[in-house]
């Protein structure tokens, strides 16, 4: 901690670069170890060190309101964490997308979507609560029991409702799908 944190933040609120030096080197090693300890690369680690302590510098005008320094510091390490694993999280998406649709035929990748498109379809023609339960169980990944908490209602209630969602989709996709085939046949019979 700081020998005077209210005063040294005023002053590297006024721009004192060397009470700013004296902040780093107080706060800087905690800080790095935070951020290790979750991302992992000492030099990711290091490097967002640096962008959390230069949002303070960018940002010094407003340290002389701040009450509790260690706590603001602590908010700023947190969130700039969590940035950089959403960051790590939509590079490895992009990455696995970008495999994924080398590997994959793109007559086939276009089928998919073209599924994924008729099957959103349907399920947006499924009554609000029906359509709820549906996304909860298939997409939201929630047991019958969870499901029933959730909404307050029976775990029957639960079951019925995903049975009649199914029971529509397939219709609903057999009718599309068919529909579609007879579109295609009827263009190359013409």
């Amino acid at each position: 901690m700081l020998h005077n944190e209210t005063e040294s933040l005023k002053l590297i609120a006024s721009g004192d670069q060397k009470e700013f030096a004296i902040l780093i080197e107080t706060y800087g090693p905690r800080v790095y170890s935070h951020v290790l300890t979750y991302i992992k690369d000492a030099a990711r680690a290091e490097e967002i060190t640096q962008d959390i302590f230069m949002n303070v510098w960018n940002h010094r005008e407003q340290l002389p309101s701040v009450q509790n320094f260690q706590g603001y510091l602590f908010v700023l390490t947190r969130n700039r964490t969590i940035s950089a694993f959403r960051e790590r999280i939509t590079r490895y998406n992009e990455a696995l997308k970008d495999e994924l649709e080398t590997r994959v035929d793109p007559a086939k990748l276009l089928e998919y979507r073209e599924l994924s498109e008729v099957l959103q379809r349907g399920m947006d023609q499924l009554p609000a609560r029906r359509k709820e339960i549906f996304l909860l169980s298939r997409f939201g990944g929630k047991t019958y029991e969870e499901i029933a908490a959730q909404l307050k209602i029976s775990k029957s209630a639960v079951n019925k409702n995903i049975i009649e969602a199914l029971v529509f989709l397939r219709t609903f996709l057999r009718n599309e799908l068919l529909f579609s085939l007879l579109v295609v046949a009827g263009n190359i019979f013409q």
